[in-house]
């Protein structure tokens, strides 16, 4: 067994459907090199260049919110491109939708594919503030895999993500070939925010990963 490719991609359509190409298509846009996902308020658009105004998430005064949008910098074409089904319908237009995230397996794995996040490209910690701080179960972002089904509720809750203490499975066992493998994912804010000094905010540090293993 080799090692599969896996392809990221995101969808930027309201369309609650099945990627059809590894490659992306109309539904779905596969991130390259140098993009990345972010979390803006509402006044942020759908095709707004990334060097123009960036409108960054609003901190409650009081208590949770969610993220209200995701969006995929589109380091190739310069432009913010909204994940539009992003999340629960605390945000724009989230809910209980399936097909929002995937990534799309060449071939077979030795292990079962899990999303996990981390403070960084090393892969060796997650005990940032966003991250929990050390308590992973306080982690401010979380996610739901939807392989197999909706997440069933759309205000679902999600696993919080924090490296190898809380990820979430994608799928139910290893896979036998070639698979796309989905899930959804939320942004929790938290007034608590306010409080952190200027070096324990987001930078581009933090990252997903998928892992497995194979033979």
């Amino acid at each position: 067994m080799s090692r599969p490719s896996v392809n990221i991609l995101v969808s930027i359509s309201p369309n609650d459907v099945e990627c059809s190409n590894p490659a992306g298509d109309s539904n779905f846009l596969l991130l390259g090199a140098g993009d990345y996902l972010v979390w803006r308020d509402l006044q942020q658009q759908d095709g707004d260049l990334l060097s123009g105004v960036g409108y960054p998430v609003i901190i409650p005064e009081a208590g949770t919110s969610e993220a209200p949008a995701l969006f995929l910098a589109d380091n190739s074409a310069g432009t913010y491109r909204q994940v539009v089904m992003a999340g629960t319908s605390l945000a724009v237009y989230g809910g209980d939708k399936r097909y929002v995230c995937c990534a799309c397996f060449s071939g077979a794995t030795a292990s079962i594919p899990y999303l996990e996040m981390y403070d960084d490209d090393s892969h060796a910690t997650w005990e940032s503030k966003p991250l929990g701080d050390g308590t992973p179960a306080n982690s401010l972002f979380r996610a739901i895999a939807t392989t197999n089904a909706t997440p069933g509720s759309a205000t679902w809750s999600g696993t919080p993500l924090a490296g190898t203490d809380s990820r979430i499975a994608l799928d139910t066992g290893v896979l036998t070939g070639a698979k796309y493998l989905y899930w959804n994912m939320k942004h929790i804010l938290t007034s608590a925010m306010a409080a952190w000094a200027a070096a324990e905010w987001y930078n581009n540090d933090l990252v997903f990963s998928i892992h497995f293993t194979y033979n």
